[in-house]
């Protein structure tokens, strides 16, 4: 799995998808390995590290030549992020382990969190409004079965992942409407049903939302979640394909980023979702970073800024 792509074998918080990985590699040998989570240092000031989603992992960019230098290229170590604007992600080795909570600023990776126990937990995003921010903690055997998981909170003054006490099951995605925590479980019959449960109480009780909740990412936007239908996302109307990753914004903006056919490199699209609009997009698009009401695609020869209002409009520039 050196790339992912597709939705349905991402390793994004699809934790079905994620149990076979990690039962591929008998956990109990790990002690021959050692912490091989490479993340890329800039070397000068016009050098900075990005984020490719698709390919899961950190690049280091050059602005002044805008090209790629160097990248994380360890077989199995990911990158993982949530599915809303942040700064916060979360890297591991699927054979290893030795997952962490880090953050990208000013073109460089710090890191806020290793888990205490290496060798058999995992750590997921699942979903932040920037304010509140969960994770989905996933431990192992040694044989690499998965014993259980959980929805932690992440409190950054004590630097603890808080578990709730009564959400369990095979949870697999998440997003937050205002302070309430919706996310999905696969039942045994590989549907999925939708819960919420209040965010601010780790002890609170969720709520059953619906039992034919479509298989694709779970989004919110404006209060309310995004409808999925066929692979299809849907909102005001207006239908966008489900794409190998899925983010959006408070305030309506949906962002894409995909195989493109023609040149079989990463392409991005930016949509209003309230209208439908296409603000902007690229291909060849190396890795990402978030601008002030916008994002920035450097790409392979080129950057590309989408940039939005706080009504979603806006437009693309070009250097």
């Amino acid at each position: 799995m050196n790339c992912i792509r597709s939705w349905e074998t991402r390793m994004f918080v699809s934790l079905g998808v994620l149990t076979t990985v990690f039962a591929m590699t008998a956990c109990g040998s790990q002690h021959a390995f050692q912490n091989a989570v490479v993340i890329p240092r800039p070397l000068n000031d016009h050098e900075y590290v990005i984020e490719d989603p698709v390919n899961q992992r950190f690049v280091l960019y050059d602005m002044n030549r805008k090209v790629a230098v160097s990248w994380t290229n360890v077989p199995n170590e990911f990158v993982y992020n949530f599915a809303t604007p942040s700064d916060v992600y979360t890297i591991g080795n699927s054979l290893t382990n030795h997952f962490s909570i880090v953050r990208l600023v000013d073109g460089k990776v710090e890191t806020l969190y290793s888990l205490p126990d290496q060798a058999h937990d995992a750590v997921f995003p699942l979903a932040t409004n920037g304010r509140m921010m969960f994770f989905l903690l996933v431990h192992y055997r040694d044989d690499g079965t998965e014993v259980w998981r959980h929805v932690v909170q992440w409190d950054l003054g004590s630097k603890a992942l808080l578990p709730f006490q009564h959400v369990d099951g095979a949870i697999e995605q998440g997003a937050l409407v205002g302070t309430d925590l919706y996310y999905t479980v696969i039942r045994p019959d590989q549907s999925r049903w939708l819960y919420r449960v209040d965010g601010t109480r780790l002890n609170a009780r969720p709520t059953l939302v619906s039992t034919r909740w479509g298989e694709g990412p779970v989004l919110s936007c404006k209060g309310e979640l995004l409808a999925v239908r066929g692979h299809r996302l849907m909102f005001g109307g207006h239908t966008w394909p489900v794409s190998a990753v899925n983010w959006i914004t408070e305030n309506g903006v949906l962002i894409q980023f995909d195989e493109d056919e023609n040149t079989l490199t990463t392409r991005a699209d930016v949509y209003n979702v309230a209208d439908g609009r296409r603000l902007g997009g690229a291909v060849n698009v190396e890795g990402f970073r978030w601008v002030e009401n916008g994002i920035q695609l450097d790409c392979s020869g080129h950057v590309e800024t989408v940039v939005w209002g706080a009504s979603a409009t806006g437009g693309a520039m070009r250097e």
